[in-house]
């Protein structure tokens, strides 16, 4: 009991002191009563401004200028646009979108797409011509050799105008497009055209490429929200409407060659933040956001504080602005009538982000540009044929959805008269005072024209220079584009990709760029060795290997990424395994992702190597992931029974304690990845039978039934400890898992494990699984932040729907069942009269609830069967079990208690003791086993 007790005050006194840190630095956080700065307003009207008079409301950084590229009638509601190779720029109208607080006729085919162009030479365009029309709320372009790619749900078309009359007289439809939700602000979008060759999209996770008639499409990861973008490296970048900033260190979808980086809820050099607690800096007061009755969203000057309506981006690759910013961002937030100015910083495979402010005469900081003008909604930028960056105006009163608008918003729209959007629009171009403008871009019809556009300063002129190799494939451009030493670094890169989808990278050729001076074209090379190694010539993969000591570590985890692509028969497992155990957790990952094929030799191969090595962390840590490579690579094998039951056998025969027991923790917590589902074996394994199973000690006896729970075989009588449903809890589960994939899953992902920096995960979550009254309440009326979830903070507002009649009581019940009895859950399904009682009893609830509120009710909770007080028999020692919030503690009655992590099955540990708690006939808690430092002992129920 001493040794309790000292365990007990250890974890006690740590939770103290972060207690009281905690509890400063909310105190230091907390804002004046947002109720009273809004009173305190002195809100300005937001006439409709022309076009000019909006132009004077603009403050920008200094050394720049803003001139009107275009504006009503010429173009109306811009969303998108790009240029064809005569600098003609085509652009996207969402007229549909919000042409009343209540979003009534968005379902109406009023969008185009129409092309601009400056006929005398002005900068300012003159002509509109409507290549496409009758779409509804279209969003996405791409203006390719090919033809114009057109985002307009549900379809991505293929239009050409052949004629040359600027209308589209030839339209294919490619595939489905932003088929997925209901919400624009929450459908596919982007189609940036990517260097290498594929389409990339925001709030997307495939990526596609046109193969001569048909396209091509994969899957890639997850990104973004509203906006893509990329560098002159190709590396990507995104953000969501709350932040600004997010990036690829890595190419992204070489973390999906093997089930266990691909399941792997945080890659490593993906989904990257780099804006992290990056605040807004306008110039007006802020009342007409969404939330601005929320605790934190204004300033107590009544300006925005954190970004709510960050939509699309560029990156400077344009050479108008001058080196030193080329790589930046620009960053458009809608909501604060402001763009936000991000410098890039590279050091090998880390980025960084400086938020860069300017100096202003009444508010001390701004951003790079600012508006006093509430109708400036900036939604994309991009830079242009010119060089400089060109930002879409879609200047309304009404940016937000209906969806989610609040009552506050609405009544502040009404009140004044910002609802009526107009025919308006403007784009607009931010230009370098001291350097000149080219307005008109080089010509590019001929094949010198394309191969010396390859090393033109500015980067439109590059990409569209490429693209007319790889359309046009002239056999006189190969021998040119062969001879890379004719080009500057970045034409080398790009003469190399040219050659790599025109399909004539020879080996020559391909052999040189791995010696290539700048790393950017090694890179490129090593990505291509897949095409050059072959099971009976060695030489790509000895080339390769070489290099595994080059000077750059973006080019050694290259090495590594290449090292995987290789056919399993010729990977240089031992060079992989001896990379991947040093530690470094990038190389790390690059190794686990190429092990694809060879998961089940790589663990054996390292645990007969650390037999008889002393474990350190790295080590364990190295087993642990190799276990969980093995094991989902198993789960996804052609007989994933069989499989899945040799890595049981091949655990249960390991002799090594430390091995084993890593190997047994890798289980349960791979199990424990969103997303999981109970496995199904063919019959029960000899790990989990009593009579069958080895003897072993006692750690390994409690990771062994920690995974049982994880594992179920005809016949298992406690599938997880469920009781199985009855058939109307099944048809409700199955109704709420309809609404769960057209409603929910756009935020928190079809399989539930949420979005990066969007929305947390689902799986686990003590939201959804511990009590009726706190699910219930979340749907009907939100939840705001700050909470933490799987050790992550989230400090955003998720809208209720309890107004919405889609949500009926019935619905509710059915989709809060689901979400109980998907991924590994099986907790008790959730009755309709449940959901009335508490609709009932919050009918006059307006604000989203807060996590305290939440946490202060009184509630029927999943864990306090568990709560009561125990007692170690003969010796009569007790100890309390309480509990606080989610989190069960144990203790000493009346005294200090530390907290318990829920395993499942009624097990609860912590790094020092384990509970696994028994019941009796009737399902009441009686008792449980206690473990500590080894020795086990009966906990009997005495409250």
């Amino acid at each position: 009991m001493n040794r309790l007790g000292r365990w007990v005050l250890r974890g006690v006194s740590l939770l103290l002191v972060l207690g009281a840190v905690a509890f400063g630095l909310w105190q230091l956080w907390r804002e004046p009563n947002p109720d009273e700065i809004l009173a305190r307003l002195d809100v300005p009207n937001a006439p409709a401004l022309t076009p000019e008079e909006e132009q004077a409301t603009f403050r920008l950084a200094p050394g720049f200028r803003i001139e009107l590229v275009a504006a009503e009638p010429l173009v109306v509601d811009p969303v998108a646009m790009d240029w064809d190779d005569e600098g003609r720029l085509y652009a996207v109208e969402m007229r549909g979108f919000m042409a009343t607080i209540d979003g009534d006729g968005e379902e109406q085919p009023v969008g185009r797409i129409v092309v601009l162009e400056d006929t005398d030479g002005d900068g300012r365009m003159d002509r509109s011509d409507v290549f496409l029309d009758e779409l509804v709320l279209p969003r996405a372009i791409a203006v390719l050799p090919q033809g114009v790619r057109i985002g307009a749900p549900p379809d991505l078309l293929l239009c050409r105008d052949t004629t040359g009359d600027r209308r589209c007289d030839q339209r294919t439809r490619l595939l489905d497009y932003a088929a997925v939700g209901e919400n624009p602000e929450h459908q596919e979008n982007g189609l940036l055209a990517g260097l290498d060759g594929w389409i990339y999209n925001a709030k997307s996770s495939r990526r596609f490429r046109l193969r001569g008639r048909s396209i091509e499409s994969e899957e890639t990861v997850f990104r973004g929200q509203w906006g893509i973008a990329q560098d002159d490296e190709g590396r990507l970048f995104y953000n969501h409407n709350s932040a600004f900033l997010y990036g690829d260190a890595i190419p992204a979808e070489t973390t999906l060659r093997q089930p266990a980086t691909a399941a792997s809820p945080h890659k490593i050099g993906v989904n990257v933040p780099l804006a992290d607690g990056a605040e807004v800096f306008g110039i007006r007061v802020a009342p007409g956001l969404n939330r601005a009755y929320l605790s934190g969203t204004l300033r107590p000057d009544g300006r925005q504080r954190g970004p709510t309506a960050v939509s699309g981006l560029a990156i400077q690759r344009g050479d108008q602005f001058g080196p030193e910013f080329v790589g930046d961002a620009f960053v458009p937030e809608a909501g604060g009538s402001a763009v936000a100015h991000f410098s890039i910083e590279r050091d090998g495979l880390r980025l960084r982000a400086e938020h860069r402010l300017y100096d202003d005469p009444t508010w001390g900081r701004r951003e790079f540009l600012a508006s006093t003008d509430e109708r400036f909604r900036p939604v994309d930028a991009d830079f242009g044929p010119d060089g400089a960056i060109w930002l879409i105006d879609m200047y309304r009163g009404v940016i937000q959805h209906a969806r989610f608008v609040s009552d506050h918003l609405r009544r502040y729209v009404l009140d004044h008269e910002l609802e009526p959007p107009g025919a308006t629009g403007r784009i607009w171009r931010i230009v370098r005072d001291d350097r000149a403008l080219q307005r008109v871009p080089p010509p590019l019809e001929t094949v010198e024209q394309w191969i010396a556009g390859l090393d033109h300063p500015n980067g439109w002129v590059r990409d569209r220079a490429q693209r007319r190799l790889i359309a046009e494939r002239p056999a006189a451009a190969v021998a040119a584009l062969r001879n890379l030493a004719t080009f500057s670094p970045l034409g080398r890169r790009h003469a190399l990709l040219a050659l790599v989808q025109m399909g004539s990278l020879d080996g020559d050729t391909w052999r040189r760029a791995l010696r290539d001076p700048a790393p950017l074209v090694r890179i490129v090379a090593l990505r291509q060795t897949r095409a050059f190694a072959r099971r009976a010539d060695s030489g790509a993969r000895d080339a390769v290997t070489s290099m595994l000591d080059d000077a750059d570590p973006t080019v050694r985890v290259g090495v590594l990424l290449a090292l995987g692509d290789l056919p399993a028969a010729t990977r240089p497992l031992d060079t992989l395994l001896a990379a991947g155990r040093e530690g470094d957790p990038i190389a790390n990952q690059a190794v686990l992702s190429g092990l694809s094929g060879l998961e089940r030799r790589a663990l054996d191969s390292e645990l007969e190597r650390t037999s008889e090595i002393d474990p350190k962390s790295a080590t364990l840590r190295w087993i642990e992931q190799l276990t969980a490579a093995a094991h989902l690579a198993a789960r996804d094998a052609r007989r994933p029974q069989r499989a899945l039951r040799g890595l049981l056998d091949r655990i249960g025969e390991i002799p090594v304690e430390w091995q084993r027991l890593a190997a047994l923790r890798s289980i349960d917590a791979t199990q424990r990845l969103p997303g999981s589902n109970r496995i199904e074996l063919a019959g029960p394994h000899p790990l989990f039978d009593p009579e069958r199973k080895p003897e072993f000690d006692d750690d390994s006896e409690a990771l062994i039934a920690r995974i049982r729970r994880h594992f179920t075989w005809p016949g298992d009588p406690t599938p997880g400890g469920a009781r199985p449903l009855t058939e109307p809890e099944a048809a409700l589960r199955e109704q709420g898992g309809e609404l769960f994939e057209a409603r929910c899953a756009a935020c928190h992902g079809a399989d539930g494990r949420g979005l990066a920096s969007l929305a947390p995960s689902l799986v686990a979550s003590p939201w959804v699984r511990d009590a009726d009254d706190w699910i219930v309440r979340i749907v009907l009326h939100g939840l705001t932040g700050p909470l933490r979830i799987d050790g992550e903070t989230w400090n955003a507002t998720m809208p209720g729907h309890g107004h919405d009649p889609v949500f009926d009581d019935e619905a509710i019940a059915g989709l809060v069942t689901h979400l109980r009895r998907s991924w590994g859950h099986a907790e008790s399904p959730l009755e309709v009269a449940t959901v009335a009682q508490i609709r009932a009893a919050t009918q006059n609830r307006r604000d989203a609830w807060r996590v305290d509120e939440l946490l202060d009710l009184e509630v029927e909770h999943r864990l306090d069967r568990y709560v009561g007080l125990y007692t170690v028999p003969i010796i009569g020692i007790g100890m309390e079990v309480k509990r606080s919030g989610s989190t069960l503690t144990v203790g000493v009655p009346h005294g200090p208690s530390g907290p318990l992590t829920d395993a499942g099955d009624g097990l609860f540990t912590s790094s020092e003791v384990s509970l696994q708690f028994t019941e009796d006939e009737s399902g009441t808690i009686d008792g449980a086993s206690a473990v500590r430092d080894g020795t086990r002992f009966p906990l009997s129920r005495s409250d």
